[in-house]
């Protein structure tokens, strides 16, 4: 089970992250909500997604887009921070823990479990 501390640091390293990309870009650096658009409210490209989907493989040693959520799946900053949370959870607890995904990615879910039978 993912510890408060450890889901707090997740959150924290996600932020930093993007803030880093925006301050490398010159841009205002606003507080971060779970709530804010990647692209849309803070402007970041494909390609700013790209590194910093990079950037957070390395700080947190994870990659949650492999098998457990389709990168198409991100558009807020809770939707990143979800996905390095699930990724570093125990291998099974993403089994018993449908109920905390969304619909789309229950369904991704689903599709890869029975590919593998």
């Amino acid at each position: 089970m993912l510890t408060a501390d450890k889901s707090a640091r997740v959150e924290a390293i996600v932020h930093e992250q993007i803030h880093a990309i925006l301050r490398e870009q010159s841009r205002d650096v606003p507080k971060l909500s779970a709530k804010d658009k990647l692209s849309d409210t803070l402007g970041l490209s494909s390609l700013d997604l790209a590194t910093l989907i990079s950037e957070l493989e390395l700080a947190l040693d994870a990659d949650p887009f492999a098998e457990l959520v389709p990168v198409t799946n991100l558009r807020t900053v809770g939707d990143l921070v979800q996905a390095y949370r699930l990724a570093l959870q125990p291998g099974d607890a993403l089994v018993h823990r449908g109920q905390d995904l969304s619909p789309a990615m229950a369904r991704a879910h689903l599709r890869r479990t029975r590919r593998k039978k």
